[in-house]
């Protein structure tokens, strides 16, 4: 039975044969059997899903959450905020010349917020949501938690959001690296965007930062397989589709009339 790591259910190295090669050291050997050890990681890739959407939200405005949730999945530019994990150390020392030695004690994880780059839209969708969701959790002027007088406890089980994120190598389909953010909340309301100078004429652009605790396991990269297969978008050009159908152009076409020499209207 193979032993589970962090890229169990994902994907793994599996070229067997990479420590026959002397890669790099050697010289450069690009002949066919020698480059399939050479294949780098390259980034660049990703695919964020909110996977809950906070329920005080959507339940007062769900068509709205239901918007807000597709912008931030299919219309993102970038996701930053994912931190390396740093392990921390013990110092021991003895002796009478007080040498020393580290021990390790525990991990840090980096990772306590998010950001999701993408545009907003006219009639401010994003900026919508986010003040309504962050008023009614902390109200701006009183700072009560009233969800609008929603017949729901106040929890932050009841305002708080879930994403999955996933990095793909460069085919889309296979996961790299996944992770799961819990309790995330918006960290502002974002404002500043709505000052004016004259013949200043922005498309805006939103940094929406998200407090989070990041999770990772292989059953986490088993959900991101799923969500990936689940919401398939276009990988190869030639599959694209227009939007022109039979019924856009009608039942009616022209066609020359060798006998008249004339353009007839006909039926297809």
């Amino acid at each position: 039975m193979a032993q589970t790591t962090i890229q169990t259910n994902i994907h793994q190295h599996t070229y067997d044969d990479l420590d026959k090669y002397a890669l790099f050291l050697s010289g450069l050997n690009v002949t066919h059997d020698v480059l399939q050890s050479y294949d780098p990681l390259k980034t660049g890739w990703g695919r964020i899903f909110m996977v809950r959407v906070p329920t005080m939200v959507n339940q007062l405005i769900p068509d709205k959450m239901r918007k807000f949730k597709h912008i931030l999945e299919f219309a993102n530019t970038g996701i930053q905020g994912i931190g390396d994990m740093t392990v921390n150390f013990a110092q021991l020392s003895g002796g009478y010349a007080g040498r020393s030695f580290e021990v390790p004690t525990y991990v840090d994880d980096g990772t306590t917020s998010f950001t999701i780059n993408t545009f907003e839209f006219s009639g401010s969708p994003l900026r919508e949501v986010i003040h309504f969701w962050v008023n009614g959790v902390s109200d701006i002027q009183t700072t009560f938690s009233h969800y609008y007088d929603l017949d729901l406890p106040v929890n932050q089980a009841n305002h708080t959001a879930e994403f999955i994120y996933v990095s793909t190598d460069q085919t889309g389909k296979n996961i790299e690296y996944a992770c799961q953010f819990c309790n995330c909340f918006p960290k502002q309301i974002d404002t500043d965007r709505y000052n004016f100078s004259a013949s200043d004429h922005n498309i805006v652009e939103m940094q929406i930062e998200f407090t989070c605790t990041k999770y990772e396991s292989p059953q986490i990269n088993a959900k991101a397989k799923q969500l990936l297969d689940r919401y398939q978008i276009l990988r190869n050009s030639l599959n694209f589709h227009g939007g022109i159908t039979d019924q856009v152009l009608g039942d009616t076409g022209v066609r020359y009339n060798i006998e008249s020499g004339l353009l007839e209207k006909y039926t297809v």
